[in-house]
């Protein structure tokens, strides 16, 4: 398997700083950084070199409460080190200055996915038995 990233250039949110993290389970996953912000409407799952520390199933669950809190200690201030598409696993990969990496990813053959960086936004969709499209669009 080539996990190689595919050459995109997210270079307008590198360095970026994580300003604000949702808490609410019961919206999306988003991060709010110091020049636009991130909504995760897929699985995601939110790592180091060790192991899963939070997922898009935990997130949605009423017992995570302090889960979704330690997600927020973690990433408020931290700044983003990289941004790695790979294509050929569809994988969106984030790295922040702690370690800490979020992935991002479709799992349904079925069901819409996107991802959405805004401000000046990257959107990444998939419909029901398409490739990913990746759009960008400068605001």
């Amino acid at each position: 398997m080539n996990t190689s990233s595919t050459v995109i250039n997210f270079s307008y949110f590198q360095e970026q700083t994580v300003t604000k993290v949702n808490t609410d389970n019961t919206l999306p996953f988003s991060l709010g950084f110091s020049k636009g912000g991130l909504v995760a409407e897929c699985p995601w799952r939110l790592k180091n070199k060790r192991s899963i520390l939070l997922g898009q199933a935990d997130w949605k669950s009423l017992h995570s409460a302090e889960q979704r809190q330690q997600v927020e200690a973690l990433l408020l201030g931290q700044h983003i080190i990289s941004i790695q598409w790979y294509e050929d696993i569809g994988i969106l990969r984030i790295t922040f200055s702690n370690g800490y990496a979020l992935d991002m990813f479709h799992d349904s053959s079925f069901l819409k996915v996107g991802i959405y960086m805004v401000k000046t936004a990257f959107l990444l969709s998939r419909c029901q038995g398409e490739r990913a499209t990746i759009k960008f669009q400068f605001v």
